[in-house]
């Protein structure tokens, strides 16, 4: 009997252990390792979770990339951990606040006079608040950050992507298929007191519409979802020793570590094509992100709408 009291409880942790690592197998993963020497790659949000995950894993394959960060002092601490690892690849520090279009102008002004020929650039970095917040320009936070600053960032880069035939990978959320509200009414601020965080989920949305009128418009573009990660990426929540233990068991089978959730981002940046005949009846690349379950019945237009309403906010022509 006292065997028993043993095997038991080792024989269900080895077929959990098993059942963990088939479901990470169904994650996928880049096998690709051949070399990027000589590319560069612009990562938003690189010294932290999946934006620090992809850096990671391109300057292991030789690349440079250009860590675009909002803490130069985070990003130099980034640098320092992965040349822990490698020596190959380059990694520069540039100074980004997405919060700020200021910020945005000067960053793309000295990338475009330093590193006019970059070969794709990931718009990754984003945030998830629990308050009410604005950017300098006054917009909602989510919205602000997560879509309009890489919205104007993309358009001041939009001649030497065009020119470098540059590809765009866009971040977004199986999130965006909470949404509620119309088109219209993404970016105005959202009553805190839904369940969730509506003004993050719209933002996600957002993001979505963006990468599809991008493609619609003759750009190499991408979206995709990295899944449900574990990263510092919600530490404005401050969760509690009881929430871990009450998700736990939703954690055991959807969360990802933020190698796992960067694997989405580094295949959209390396690896996949936009055809056709890998995604019948469609117009652009979508990893594990799908909008027939959305809220929001997302229409035909809502993109171009949405474009329109995007170059209004940030005060541009979006050629």
């Amino acid at each position: 009997m006292s065997l028993l009291y043993i095997l038991i409880p080792v024989g269900v942790g080895a077929a959990l252990y098993v059942m963990r690592k088939l479901r990470e197998r169904h994650f996928g993963w880049v096998r690709n390792n051949s070399s990027l020497k000589d590319r560069i790659f612009v990562v938003t949000g690189a010294n932290t979770g999946l934006g620090f995950e992809t850096t990671r894993a391109l300057v292991h394959r030789h690349a440079t990339v250009i860590m675009a960060c909002r803490n130069m002092e985070k990003a130099q601490e980034a640098i320092t951990a992965i040349r822990k690892e490698t020596g190959n690849g380059f990694m520069i520090p540039l100074e980004l606040d997405l919060a700020s279009f200021d910020s945005i102008k000067s960053f793309a002004a000295k990338l475009i006079a330093d590193y006019p020929h970059f070969d794709c650039l990931i718009n990754n970095a984003g945030l998830a608040l629990r308050t009410e917040q604005t950017t300098k320009e006054g917009l909602e936070m989510h919205f602000g950050v997560n879509h309009v600053g890489h919205f104007l960032l993309t358009s001041l880069l939009s001649k030497r992507i065009k020119e470098n035939a540059a590809r765009v990978v866009v971040v977004s959320s199986k999130m965006h298929e909470k949404v509620t509200v119309d088109v219209q009414s993404i970016g105005n601020p959202i009553s805190s007191s839904r369940r969730g965080n509506p003004n993050y989920n719209a933002s996600k949305l957002a993001n979505f519409l963006f990468a599809k009128e991008l493609y619609k418009k003759g750009y190499d573009a991408h979206v995709l979802c990295p899944g449900l990660c574990h990263t510092d990426f919600f530490r404005d929540y401050n969760p509690k020793w009881y929430h871990y233990v009450l998700f736990s068991p939703i954690a055991w089978w959807y969360l990802r570590s933020a190698r796992q959730g960067a694997q989405n981002i580094i295949h959209c940046a390396t690896d996949n094509v936009n055809t056709e005949e890998k995604n019948p009846g469609k117009n652009y690349f979508v990893v594990n992100l799908k909008q027939t379950k959305s809220k929001a019945r997302i229409q035909e237009g809502d993109s171009e709408t949405l474009w329109k309403i995007s170059e209004q906010k940030a005060g541009i022509k979006f050629e």
